[in-house]
């Protein structure tokens, strides 16, 4: 099911990206909105992290040092946001649940609920898991993230606003069903 996932938003055609450059926005209530501005090249496993007063070049995974440990978790989060469907082929070390159809919290609509739990060990957040709400055409609506896989939800948001980027179908905005939080993408550029 994960590769069905990660092969209805365009996986197949990442092989082909040469750098991924965007903007990662998210605001909570009436928060002034953050923002981290990304390069990235997978294939060199590099990453830029770009400022108003400079950049930073780094190896992504490098966490030898306390600067790049929070920079690769910063990168890591919101490349996470905007290519989790690739996720479910490329991570190890979680489990795929299929529930079948189950009522989405934030439209109340009826789509297929796949769960992932990831294990204790892996990642910069060992044990999360997300309840994954698909359409019919395997694409992800909504998720209900639950922080160290407890019971309760950490955060419940949507997916939405896809748009095609080099055969890659990227939802470019998340929000909460109450509209206190919202995360949003903004100059994509896939090469």
């Amino acid at each position: 099911m994960g590769n069905q996932i990660a092969a209805a938003h365009g996986i197949d055609n990442f092989k082909k990206v040469g750098m991924v450059e965007f903007t990662f926005h998210a605001q909570r209530d009436t928060a002034a909105p953050s923002e981290r501005h990304w390069q990235w090249w997978p294939k060199k496993n590099e990453v830029v992290f770009i400022t108003d007063s400079g950049a930073t070049r780094f190896q992504k995974g490098d966490t030898t040092t306390q600067e790049l440990r929070k920079l690769n978790a910063r990168f890591t989060n919101d490349e996470y946001w905007l290519f989790y469907p690739f996720h479910l082929s490329w991570d190890k070390g979680f489990e795929l649940r299929d529930s079948s159809m189950k009522i989405a919290p934030v439209s109340g609509k009826r789509m297929r609920k796949i769960t992932t739990k990831y294990n204790d060990k892996d990642g910069f957040t060992p044990g999360d898991m997300y309840d994954l709400y698909v359409d019919e055409n395997n694409r992800i609506q909504e998720w209900v993230y639950h922080a160290g896989g407890v019971a309760e939800p950490s955060m419940i948001t949507t997916w939405e606003d896809y748009h095609e980027f080099s055969g890659m179908q990227l939802a470019q905005e998340h929000k909460s069903k109450d509209g206190k939080f919202r995360l949003w993408f903004s100059d994509i550029i896939i090469k």
